[in-house]
């Protein structure tokens, strides 16, 4: 229903588009209500795999080719209505199956369509965005819209926004995950539910304080707890806060999380935490900053006691926190990171980063930044999985066009040796974005 009506609106749009570029100059230059643009990219990356399956003998592409076209229109009227829609081409120009999945691989299809309303009375500040869009809070570690993926993520979903002050806002909303299909119109997943409240303040100039409440539900009755004989639904609540801040040459940040609630009629007790400090040279050559974070997802240290201790990472965007090969996620975790960040010219930024992971516990899987199993657990295993080196240039050439060149290398540690195959992997990706 939202692919057809997504249609019928971007061609209703396009007539409108052509009418206002018709008309006559003396109708052009007099005020309009309505404002109308529209826009879109093509983003185009290849990317050279080698053993990310930590075996040499086994198949895999070499080379991955992915091309990603959007296409937007935007319609305001005055600053109180807005209309929004956005369609999608994702594909995969990949050898194996393995890289033409529903994660790669989205077909003409429907990203974005919602109206936004915003209160006409001066004391009543609040906005409602209703349809399918984005959900991106905070850095993206818990709810995020994960753009580095080929297909990314969005809900449908019906939002609350309430802002009484420039430096105080709190969302409220009720939503459901859309599904990618790579042949029929995308839908969400019903059976799920995500909802939840999330406020941001800015008491203090380059400083924010966040707090937040998200709510899982999910009503397959059929989900396994940690005692197979059980069956039921997923009940879940994460509650937490993020601090950020910058005084000086130092930048700051916590985020912490608490998770609770019932999966399959057994409790859920769980938390992740994260932290990161970070210096800038300002006068020196090239602006350098270094930094250090510490991030920290729960594993479950007994899989048969009835009380689910694993994180759950919720809808996050991992790519630029756990390593580039995406080989980690915030569940069943330890992770340090030290990183220094270059400017060599205005438009140039140089990265490096070197990651140490951990697992929590070996008693619990390795999980990838997607939630998958890497590997299952090992409690005879080591806990200790490897280090990753990321190298990463971007270049913004102008308005319109930024290109990213990286390299990343993960060498296997104990835990893959333990477990099985453990050939070290490598990474080299080249992306291009033009947006219009």
């Amino acid at each position: 229903m939202l692919h057809v009506t997504g249609c019928v609106l971007a061609l209703s749009l396009l007539a409108a588009g052509r009418a206002a570029a018709e008309a006559p100059p003396e109708q052009s230059a007099a005020p309009r209500p309505f404002a109308f643009t529209a826009g879109g990219e093509v983003r185009y990356r290849l990317e050279l795999r080698d053993d990310f399956t930590f075996n040499d003998d086994a198949y895999e592409d070499d080379a991955v080719h992915l091309l990603r076209t959007r296409l937007h229109f935007d319609l305001k009227a005055g600053t109180l209505a807005r209309l929004f829609v956005q369609g999608q081409d994702a594909e995969s120009f990949a050898g194996s199956g393995l890289n033409r999945t529903n994660t790669s691989i989205n077909r003409l299809d429907l990203r974005q369509l919602f109206v936004e309303l915003k209160s006409p009375v001066e004391a009543l500040p609040a906005t409602l965005k209703i349809g399918r869009q984005e959900l991106v809070y905070g850095d993206q570690r818990f709810v995020g819209a994960f753009d580095w993926s080929n297909v990314a993520r969005v809900f449908d979903a019906v939002k609350a926004s309430w802002a009484p002050a420039a430096w105080a806002q709190l969302d409220g909303w009720f939503s459901q995950v859309v599904l990618t299909d790579r042949v029929r119109p995308d839908s969400a997943d019903h059976g799920e539910s995500f909802y939840g409240l999330y406020g941001a303040f800015k008491p203090i100039t380059n400083h924010s304080l966040d707090a937040f409440l998200f709510v899982r539900h999910d009503r397959d009755n059929e989900l396994r707890g940690e005692i197979t004989s059980r069956r039921g639904q997923l009940k879940e609540y994460t509650v937490g806060s993020r601090f950020k801040g910058k005084r000086g040459a130092w930048d700051y940040g916590v985020e912490g999380a608490w998770q609770f609630g019932s999966r399959a009629h057994e409790d859920i007790r769980a938390w992740a935490w994260h932290q990161e400090l970070g210096y800038t040279f300002a006068e020196a050559p090239w602006s350098p900053r270094l930094g250090m974070e510490y991030n920290h997802g729960s594993g479950d240290e007994d899989t048969g006691d009835g009380t689910v201790g694993s994180f759950d990472n919720l809808f996050p965007t991992n790519h630029p926190y756990y390593g580039y090969m995406d080989v980690a996620g915030l569940r069943n975790l330890d992770h340090l990171e030290a990183n220094l960040t270059l400017k060599p010219a205005k438009p140039l930024t140089v990265l490096a980063k070197y990651h140490w992971f951990f697992l929590d516990t070996n008693k619990s899987a390795w999980f990838n930044a997607g939630q998958g199993v890497i590997r299952a657990a090992g409690a005879s295993a080591s806990e200790t999985l490897g280090q990753e080196a990321d190298f990463l240039v971007k270049w913004q050439v102008n308005q319109h066009v930024d290109t990213l060149l990286g390299y990343s290398h993960f060498h296997a540690g104990a835990f893959a040796r333990d477990t099985g195959a453990h050939d070290d992997a490598n990474f080299a990706y080249w992306q291009t974005t033009v947006k219009f």
